[in-house]
């Protein structure tokens, strides 16, 4: 029987064989295989050497690998022509060459893997490093047992299938799509699919999180898990305002405690305390799942996400509080780079991604906004698929000259599949509750002045 180290070395020859023998067959592999995947130093340095070629737009064969091997001064002629016609004379089938690349990565991956057990056995984990030597591991082990998520050039008839399939498939969700819950803005959207980075911005104190929260509720309601990162505030802070919404308890109450006050009438507080109760039985099976962590990153997202089943949304509360692990000369640029990542995550996860957004205050929060006021970075528009831009349009005063109710403009701005268009909510902020308007939005005209 091979030893594993044997097995490797064959894979490795047949892939550098396979493309000496047809160029073509480094289509099949390069997208998923690299140099370091190698494990014998000749043939990483050919399959370099290839890859060289490539790029330079020369042709692969026999001569031109050997002449570039030869001119690096790695080996001389003889060595280097041996080691190539050993390659060429292994390969059962040059049509295999997937599955020959897919040993010398798994090798690769299984060499790691070891490796790190090694060297946790050998450093050893104390309890003042536990938490940091965790992180490093699970970010070590992510990168090992992860493919490579490169998408390749698929044909028309290809794609077409595909797109037919998910025609015809009913009740098969083929792109993951997920709905906000309110028709009108869904309408609109034309919902929420995989690999879609939806924007979602307003500023300060005008709900975007409580609207967010009954989106990612109404997903849950569907069967699908969604995953919901709180920069901004502690899980029980967010889950008193689901709370709120569910019980029809005002925000208040629960904040203040005043179901235990006993200045108020037993019954009232016996009331609120059942209902309480009941709600919380009836959301403590709803599939949404709370990080509260302030320093999340996106690699955090992508590590915790990867273990979550039928993932259907991930909402990031919010954008601008996220900060990046490489360095930038300015927040503008950082801002930018992290909601690329995010873009690039949705579609490695095939899941959609709300991400809330800060505008800027040049105006008041009466003002319709553009998405040319996306706080800190003029690149959240080109890389967001979708981007809905809410302001408040009028509010509703209680007797004693407070705000009870607003009326909200949610506005699809931007809109690569579906429409653009505003849909009107009333937002009880007492509830943390938005209810859609069955009346259209329209335009205040400016007055005329007339001289």
């Amino acid at each position: 029987m091979k030893t594993q180290d044997e097995v490797a070395k064959s894979a490795e020859m047949c892939v550098i064989g396979a493309i000496l023998i047809d160029e073509k067959a480094l289509a099949n592999v390069i997208q998923t295989l690299k140099p370091e995947h190698f494990y014998f130093d000749e043939l990483k340095a050919a399959y370099q050497a290839i890859l060289e070629l490539s790029s330079e737009g020369k042709s692969i064969d026999f001569v031109s690998v050997l002449k570039k091997l030869v001119a690096k001064g790695i080996y001389d002629e003889k060595q280097a022509k041996q080691m190539l016609l050993e390659c060429a004379n292994l390969v059962p089938s040059i049509s295999q060459a997937e599955t020959y690349a897919k040993t010398v990565s798994d090798s690769f991956k299984a060499r790691k893997l070891r490796e790190i057990g090694t060297r946790l056995a050998f450093d050893g984990v104390f309890a003042e490093n536990v938490d940091e030597v965790a992180d490093g591991i699970m970010s070590e082990l992510y990168e090992v047992v992860s493919e490579q998520h490169k998408k390749q050039l698929k044909t028309v008839g290809a794609i077409g299938t595909q797109v037919f399939e998910g025609y015809s498939n009913d009740g098969q969700d083929l792109e993951n799509r997920s709905h906000t819950g309110f028709s009108r803005l869904d309408e609109i959207l034309k919902g929420m699919s995989a690999g879609n980075l939806i924007i979602l911005a307003a500023r300060p104190k005008l709900g975007k999180t409580a609207f967010a929260l009954s989106i990612a509720e109404n997903v849950a309601k569907s069967g699908k898990t969604v995953a919901f990162y709180s920069l901004e505030m502690e899980s029980s802070e967010i889950y008193e305002r689901l709370l709120s919404k569910r019980s029809k308890i005002p925000m208040n109450t629960l904040i203040d405690r005043r179901f235990r006050d006993k200045r108020r009438p037993q019954k009232i507080r016996d009331e609120e305390i059942n209902k309480i109760a009941e709600t919380i039985d009836e959301i403590y099976s709803l599939p949404i799942k709370i990080n509260d962590n302030p320093a999340c990153t996106v690699n955090d997202v992508r590590l915790e996400s990867k273990l979550v089943k039928d993932l259907g949304l991930i909402v990031i509360d919010y954008l601008q509080l996220m900060r990046s692990t490489k360095r930038f000369e300015n927040r503008n640029l950082e801002v930018g780079a992290i909601c690329r990542e995010l873009k690039c995550l949705a579609s490695e996860l095939g899941v959609p991604i709300l991400c809330l957004s800060q505008l800027n205050r040049s105006s008041d929060e009466s003002t319709r906004p553009s998405p040319s006021e996306l706080r800190d970075s003029g690149s959240i528009e080109q890389d967001a698929n979708k981007v809905i831009l809410m302001w408040c349009i009028e509010k509703n005063l209680n007797e004693r000259g407070f705000v009870e109710r607003k009326t909200i403009g949610a506005d699809v701005a931007l809109n690569r599949r579906g429409t653009t268009g505003v849909t009107l909510f009333n937002f009880n902020g007492n509830y943390m509750q938005f209810t859609e308007l069955d009346r259209k939005y329209e335009e205040a005209k400016p007055k005329k002045i007339w001289r």
